[in-house]
């Protein structure tokens, strides 16, 4: 994959459908695939119904009252950026790499965004909620892109075998991925699994699982 490429269709596909001017990341850090987190933005939203009108209808909650939490929301801001243009929510987003919030910090201030999404550093990356969400703060729901793999090791791996599957194993570098990425936004202890397991048993602590309606992942494998 041409990665300059692909970060001028999510920057052209980002202004043209969504008005997010300036959108722009650092060399080495994961491109998100727009259409891909808009589908996962749609899906909370039809989770999160508000009564409209007679008969039982109902339309998805809207504004800014609807406060979602971006775990890992990366240097693009990816689902807080969808999540504003599309209905107007609010969103706290944390990530464990300073530098990554940074940049979202300047695609936020590019757009006058600031004040629709704070920016959280999760100091422990053993820790999914501890840490960024204080006592008596309360979220409509969780949206997160876990990381997938278990170790660099382990990505290297799984790009070898994808390159073998597509039978290009000759043409280029079998180890090579498709795809860019922090450490910190590929790999965990025990990938995606382990992280979701971390994510469920963490809510499941009273402080938490009263803090959240909708805890959600977006599942990989």
């Amino acid at each position: 994959t041409d990665q300059d490429a692909l970060q001028e269709l999510t920057r052209s596909l980002l202004a043209d459908f969504y008005d997010i001017r300036g959108w722009r990341i650092p060399a080495g850090y994961l491109c998100p695939p727009v259409p891909q987190r808009a589908d996962y933005i749609h899906l909370l939203a039809d989770l999160i119904q508000v009564p409209s009108g007679p008969a039982g209808t109902s339309l998805p909650a809207r504004g800014p009252g609807v406060l979602g939490l971006d775990i890992g929301t990366g240097a693009g801001c990816i689902y807080a950026l969808l999540g504003l243009r599309e209905y107007g929510w609010s969103f706290i987003a944390s990530d464990v790499d300073q530098a990554a919030l940074d940049n979202s910090k300047s695609i936020l201030a590019e757009n006058s965004l600031e004040s629709k999404v704070q920016l959280r550093l999760q100091a422990d990356p053993s820790r999914i909620f501890r840490g960024v969400l204080r006592r008596g703060e309360c979220v409509a729901f969780t949206v997160c892109n876990p990381p997938f793999h278990e170790s660099m090791e382990h990505a290297r791996r799984a790009a070898s075998s994808k390159w073998r599957r597509l039978g290009r194993e000759d043409t280029q570098d079998s180890e090579a991925k498709n795809y860019q990425g922090q450490a910190a936004e590929l790999c965990c202890d025990g990938g995606e699994v382990g992280f979701v397991l971390r994510m469920a048993e963490e809510s499941a602590q009273p402080r938490f699982r009263e803090a959240c309606i909708w805890f959600s992942a977006d599942r990989k494998s």
